[in-house]
């Protein structure tokens, strides 16, 4: 066969990715391994958007293996760039021990950077950190967090903001606005403004409401939400609530471990694992709610 007709070699291009667009979303689902190339060499080239979107996919395990370690660089390298997410990252993973043991103070540090740059989640994050470390002093200042990321839609602020009303942390207690501030981030879909309000209701005696919106919110969550809650409620004295609960653990990861769970519960964790398919919540009746626990998230 002459020279000129053979089939050209075969090569792999990695083709650059647009950080800024819906091209990055498009590509990691169409072709994870392919976008997750053209990130990491942008990060290496310098873009603190790519250090942040790879610091995320190393902490994610999405196309590539779960590095905890390197993602805390990656954000670390990108907030020596300025950049606010690179900061606020950084911080979460101070604050979730992800490469490096949990600290709360050194977390808010880097919140405070992130939100000195603007970042609402950064922002956010900081009023959250501030009320985890318990200064009495700081809840004003949280509020005030809260109350503008809310202001600006943001739901997970909003829930927060409700819980400051209701309990009166850095404001007079409202218990009015608290409930509006409630229907408001439920409506909207918030799944811990949902089981809040859903708790106001069972306490005003509305259960069937309050079972309902447990319900939902239980339904259209994410594992780790549905753990924490279910482990709250399958300790209640009330029956349906109990079934509730076991029903949404029966719908997350088989593999994860629940410790909050006293033995006997676990027990009949594995019961309910066993008998319920997905689509096994009880039906919602009208039944007492005695018991119920009360907890924001």
């Amino acid at each position: 066969m002459p020279s000129s007709h053979r089939p050209a070699p075969i090569r792999t291009v990695v083709k650059p990715v647009h950080l800024d667009d819906d091209a990055l979303r498009e590509t990691l689902v169409r072709n994870p391994r392919a976008a997750a190339l053209a990130i990491r060499k942008a990060a290496q080239e310098g873009s603190a958007a790519a250090q942040v979107i790879y610091g995320q996919l190393l902490l994610n395990e999405r196309s590539v293996a779960c590095d905890p370690d390197a993602a805390l660089l990656w954000f670390e390298r990108a907030a020596a760039q300025g950049d606010a997410e690179g900061w606020n990252m950084a911080g979460r993973c101070h604050e979730k021990g992800w490469g490096i043991p949990s600290d709360y103070s050194r977390a808010a540090v880097h919140f405070e950077e992130a939100a000195r740059r603007g970042h609402l989640w950064g922002k956010v994050n900081l009023a959250q950190i501030l009320m985890r470390l318990g200064d009495p002093g700081d809840r004003p200042r949280a509020f005030a967090l809260f109350k503008e990321a809310a202001d600006r839609g943001h739901l997970k602020a909003m829930n927060s903001l409700a819980r400051c009303y209701e309990e009166g942390w850095g404001t007079a207690p409202d218990p009015r606005r608290a409930v509006d501030t409630y229907k408001q981030a439920a409506a909207r879909g918030d799944h811990w403004a949902q089981f809040n309000m859903a708790t106001l209701l069972m306490h005003a005696g509305e259960a069937h409401a309050a079972r309902l919106l447990v319900r939902q919110a239980l339904l259209r969550s994410d594992d780790g939400f549905r753990r924490r809650v279910a482990a709250l409620l399958v300790e209640s004295d009330d029956e349906v609530l109990r079934e509730i609960g076991y029903a949404a653990l029966s719908l997350c990861d088989a593999r994860a471990n629940t410790p909050d769970l006293v033995p006997d519960a676990q027990e009949r964790l594995r019961h309910a694992r066993k008998q319920r398919g997905p689509a096994g919540f009880p039906h919602v009746g009208c039944k007492s709610t005695a018991g119920a626990t009360r907890h924001t998230g």
